[in-house]
């Protein structure tokens, strides 16, 4: 039983490294520092349809594709399954 549960957890964890959730969890100094992220990569709302301004851009941006980012506060730590 343990092999088994051992082989299964082996799998799921492959499973889960090759499927990757498109999303993560940033830490900041302090409110001010993520109130100026908010504002650089947030778009406001226009009538229901994003419109969004540049976000500063670095030499890793087109590969990364910060431009379909959607940068919001994190939810509660409760309301996530860790």
């Amino acid at each position: 039983l343990e092999a088994k549960l051992k082989d299964d957890y082996r799998k799921e964890k492959e499973k889960v490294n090759t499927k990757p959730l498109g999303m993560a969890f940033v830490t900041f100094q302090n409110e001010a520092m993520t109130a100026i992220i908010l504002k650089d990569f947030n778009a406001c709302q226009c009538q229901g349809c994003k419109c969004r301004q540049e976000p500063r851009s670095s030499q890793f941006s087109e590969n990364l594709h910060v431009y379909d980012w959607s940068v919001t506060y994190a939810p509660d730590p409760q309301n996530v399954r860790w």
